[in-house]
This record gives structure tokens, C-alpha cells and sequence, in this order.
């Protein structure tokens, strides 16, 4: 199966998102408010796959960018999507994560629950499901299309911590359930086929900001069939495209 040259672009981004994390950490390293003693990192996180104390509520808010492939609008678009992500936790390891993005014509909502396991004070492991609905509205320059797309997700988490900085790997596997596509008076359902939609890989390091909030970098190398940011171009391939994600979300 022939798939197409992304090897330069995925390393321009690494390189960006790499050397933005490096200045950042150098800026934040040079903070040292009263009260250090005090902030932990394994409670000011949305991705290390650290067991919280039950009812802890964490959430934060931040930018998604993400790249769609050149050949489904014939040039290559970086998409800014806004993101609000929350956890709960529960019992033995257990909670619920749900985020919501939107950039108005594409939209997505995700929820679903997780297990978190300590391998040691630095080393921890999790798996998660999350059930999503996604749905699209474009009713401009001379369209009257919609989407309404049910998927799920099954992701496998490992994390490190060192002082103030956690680092976690995150690996994902995307399934789509149902996609209904509107098309003036015109509706057609599992417009998706195989239900298998790609996975992912990921990367993300969180670090103290303030005295008591922090920050998070992530990218995400997606390598899916469909993303909800591409349904105005109808797009939906037999085959997985590189579909990349840098992403920053602050704590508040």
C-alpha cells in the first residue's frame, strides 16, 4: 500500500515542538515561589497515568492545532481547535476524563473512564476507553452540509516524574462506530465503512507553571482514516493518513 512522504514534515513539527517545550522549560525552571514544598505534580496532571485521591476534580483549558493531509484539500491546513479537558477521580485508580473541542464548524465530545496504577513514586501505568460524538455544521458559501459521527477509543498510558515535570507516552487505538452525513435534504448513514480508523502515538510533558498550576505540551501523531476537523472536504480514505497535533493546555 503506497502511502505518502511525510517524514519532512513530521520533522519540521518534532523540531518545533521540541524547541518549544526546551524554551519554555528554561523559563519555568527559573521559578521558585514560596511554597514549593507544596505542589505536587501527580495531582496538577491530566495525561501521567497517576493514581489520584478520590474525588479530585483537575481541568484545564488550551489550544489544539492540527494538520490536515495536503491531499484532502489539495494544500496543507493547520487547524486551531479550542479544548476544555476534565478528570474526576475515583477509587483505586479508577475516574472519568471527558475534553470538548470546537472550532465552530467541527466539533467533538469525548467521555469515558480509566484505570491508574503506581509502579513506583516515579513510574505509573493506565488504560482508559473513551465513548465521542462528533458533530459538523456548514451552512456557508453556498453548502448545507452536516456530520454527526459516533466513535470510541482505547488508549494505553505510560509516565514518568521527575521534581516538577512529568512525562507520559500515550499509544491509541481509534474505532468508529456510526457517521451520518447530511447533505442538503439528503442523509446517508456508515459513510465510514471498516470501522477500524487508525491510532495514534503521543507525547506529552506537563510542568509547573505558578505556585500551584501547571502547564502541558503534547503532540500526537495521528495516522487515521477520518478526523472530524476534515469533514467539510467529505473526506473519508480506505487508508490512514498522518494527521499530526501540537497541543498546549494550561491548568485553572
Amino acid at each position: 500500500m503506497l502511502r505518502p512522504d511525510t517524514s519532512n514534515g513530521s520533522n519540521i513539527l518534532m523540531r518545533k515542538f521540541l524547541k518549544l517545550l526546551w524554551l519554555f522549560s528554561l523559563c519555568c525552571t527559573q521559578l521558585r515561589a514560596a511554597g514549593d514544598s507544596t505542589f505536587d505534580i501527580r495531582t496538577n496532571t491530566l495525561y501521567l497515568p497517576a493514581p489520584q485521591p478520590f474525588g479530585r476534580f483537575h481541568h484545564a483549558a488550551g489550544l489544539v492545532q492540527v494538520y490536515l493531509p495536503h491531499e484532502w484539500l489539495e494544500q496543507s491546513i493547520a487547524g486551531p481547535m479550542l479544548e476544555y479537558a476534565a478528570t474526576f477521580s475515583l477509587p483505586a485508580g479508577f475516574g472519568m476524563a471527558g475534553s470538548v473541542r470546537t472550532l465552530l464548524v467541527a466539533n467533538e465530545v469525548r467521555l469515558g473512564p480509566y484505570w491508574n496504577l503506581a509502579l513506583s513514586d516515579k513510574f505509573y501505568i493506565g488504560t482508559g476507553i473513551q465513548l465521542g460524538y462528533g458533530f459538523g455544521l456548514l451552512r456557508e458559501f453556498g453548502f448545507n452540509n452536516t456530520i454527526n459521527v459516533w466513535d470510541h477509543r482505547t488508549h494505553l498510558r505510560v509516565g514518568y516524574t521527575q521534581g516538577n515535570v512529568a512525562v507520559t507516552v500515550q499509544g491509541r487505538m481509534d474505532w468508529l462506530i456510526n457517521t451520518r452525513l447530511g447533505l442538503r435534504r439528503y442523509s446517508t448513514e456508515s459513510v465510514t465503512g471498516a470501522p477500524f480508523n487508525g491510532y495514534s502515538c503521543g507525547l506529552f510533558v506537563e510542568q509547573r507553571i505558578s505556585r500551584q498550576k501547571s502547564v502541558c505540551f503534547g503532540f500526537i501523531a495521528n495516522f487515521n482514516k477520518f478526523h472530524i476537523l476534515g469533514w467539510p472536504a467529505l473526506m473519508i480514505a480506505d487508508r490512514q493518513f498522518f494527521i499530526p497535533e501540537i497541543n498546549i493546555a494550561f491548568q485553572f
